[in-house]
């Protein structure tokens, strides 16, 4: 099973579609997350938790988050059975706020990912990002586009989400958690654009990529892989520090603890997959 914190793929998969779990948990995912939120219509949400319940009490198998519905709706306070589920992995909070993310990490002890998708939210994001048991932050970048009216075809609207970016991206590095996982890419037929903004979010910071379909998984794994020049980069630099007490010069470059770190996050990650 995946750590979540080196988690690079999140897989959304409807609430009210029980005969998909199985296949999501077995997509190659390093999560799935079950929706509770916008695909499930309002006069099924309560059998959609039902069938949450259920695939957690059968043992679910793997990382499992559920995304439960924001803390003004009036589906919320039905959603937190589920959400205390003992065998679920985390619990995602749309549209969050320092207010909800406070409240809800009051009510439970499983982990909260704060999906970051208004603009309130990306504006407080550095006060929620440090609450104990927040895990990772998500960008929402779909609705977070709406709410400021962005033309995410344009180069200018690519750049105001990429400052949005920038605030999770440094917001994690303060809190000391591990880096945010980028909004789904909507077209299933579009892989050449699938692949672009994968590797536009990695180049940005993030650490992998929220899908929409089974399909997408490959792409983004191997857009979050490290390359294979990373690879053997890492390898030699591990392999000559053995040698050295201190910072060391090693091919033209001054090697010392941050450097180390990022050797070793590199060939942690080779191993991820």
């Amino acid at each position: 099973m995946t750590d979540l914190n080196s988690a690079r793929s999140l897989l959304f998969v409807p609430g009210d579609r029980p005969e998909r779990f199985v296949k999501a948990a077995a997509s190659g995912a390093h999560a799935i997350i079950i929706d509770l939120e916008d695909a499930v219509s309002p006069e099924d949400k309560a059998n959609a938790r039902f069938n949450i319940i259920k695939f957690l009490n059968d043992g679910a198998g793997g990382n499992v988050l559920v995304r439960i519905n924001d803390g003004a709706s009036a589906f919320y306070e039905g959603d937190l059975d589920v959400a205390q589920h003992p065998n679920l992995s985390g619990v995602i909070l749309p549209k969050a706020n320092t207010r909800h993310v406070t409240e809800l990490l009051h009510k439970m002890e499983c982990p909260v990912w704060p999906l970051v998708e208004t603009i309130q939210g990306v504006s407080e994001v550095r006060e929620f990002a440090v609450l104990h048991n927040v895990q990772r932050l998500l960008l929402g970048t779909i609705d977070l586009s709406n709410e400021m009216g962005l033309d995410v075809a344009h180069p200018g609207g690519k750049s105001m989400l990429d400052q949005a970016r920038f605030k999770l991206v440094s917001a994690s590095g303060m809190a000391a958690i591990s880096p945010p996982i980028d909004g789904v890419f909507p077209s299933l037929d579009d892989e050449p654009g699938l692949i672009a903004a994968a590797e536009n979010a990695r180049a940005s910071g993030m650490g992998g990529m929220m899908c929409i379909h089974p399909r997408q998984i490959g792409a983004v794994h191997t857009a979050f892989a490290p390359s294979a020049m990373d690879i053997e980069w890492a390898q030699a630099v591990i392999e000559a520090s053995s040698n050295e007490k201190s910072s060391f010069r090693f091919r033209g470059q001054m090697i010392d603890k941050p450097v180390l770190d990022r050797a070793k996050g590199i060939l942690n990650a080779e191993v991820l997959g």
